[in-house]
């Protein structure tokens, strides 16, 4: 073709081959793939996280006497920590596998956002909510909690708690689709078991040598085990919402949207004779 013929051929070419050699498509399909499932993994994250955070501080806030929520400044700043910096080097750092050439290609005009994505998303919110509520307006009950100390170390619990929810469920987000394995692949990312370590060590050490600087109060090991179990739980809880089919939800949505836009006019007797 010459240097002339060259050249036009690369204006015109959307790819261009740099090694020539085929494989490079490959790699570069797996690569793309693997950025755009890193950057869904982290938005799935972090708007969970979002979400009870959110809601647990208004609520909390709301109803307490003294109008303070239980998760206090300094405990969302390092929830802030965990959900932007640490949960960002963890779930974009899953090198490709070749299981990503599996599934059909993602349409241009494919929400960044996926229905399967939601239904996360607003399931694991549900589960940590739930939890994190029934501990601090029931949890001193539940525990017969009656002594002093104990209800003191309260709030504590429930910021232990929803944090451990957090690191579980950064394990749970490695995965976008259904399948249940979300240990797949692992081993081969060091990134993310060493952050997860880290996460492990700075709430372990925040929770015993804290003290008056992230307004915490030891806990004993009943509660810890209390804090991690409820946190492990979001790992059978994520199976359970990956068991729901996409379709079902999608039929729901749809459904809905059309009752709303077609309201049925209900003409009773009544009604009838009046005209």
């Amino acid at each position: 073709m010459g240097i002339a013929g060259t050249e036009v051929a690369k204006e015109a070419s959307a790819i261009i081959l740099m090694d020539d050699n085929f494989a490079s498509i490959v790699k570069a399909l797996l690569w793309g793939r693997a950025v755009n499932d890193a950057v869904k993994k982290f938005l799935q994250f972090q708007i969970t996280v979002n979400i009870t955070a959110v809601v647990l501080t208004f609520v909390s806030a709301v109803s307490s006497s003294d109008q303070q929520s239980v998760l206090t400044a300094v405990q969302l700043l390092w929830v802030n920590l965990i959900m932007d910096t640490f949960a960002a080097l963890a779930l974009a750092t899953d090198p490709p596998t070749r299981s990503l050439l599996n599934r059909k290609p993602d349409p241009k005009s494919a929400p960044l956002i996926t229905l399967g994505m939601w239904k996360m998303i607003i399931g694991q919110a549900i589960y940590q909510l739930v939890v994190t509520f029934i501990l601090y307006f029931a949890g001193k009950s539940i525990l017969s909690y009656e002594s002093e100390r104990e209800q003191e170390q309260m709030p504590t619990l429930v910021f232990n708690t929803f944090v451990w929810m957090q690191i579980f469920n950064a394990l749970n987000n490695r995965r976008l689709d259904n399948h249940f394995n979300v240990l797949e692949g692992i081993t081969h990312n060091w990134f993310f078991i060493g952050i997860l370590l880290i996460m492990i060590g700075g709430q372990t050490m925040i929770v015993f040598v804290g003290g008056v600087a992230f307004s915490v109060t030891s806990l004993n090991g009943p509660q810890w085990g209390y804090s991690i179990v409820l946190g492990f739980l979001s790992l059978p809880v994520g199976m359970i919402i990956r068991l729901i089919p996409d379709e079902l939800i999608r039929r729901c949505i749809l459904d809905l949207f059309r009752r709303k836009r077609n309201p049925e006019v209900v003409v009773t007797d009544v009604d009838f004779e009046s005209l």
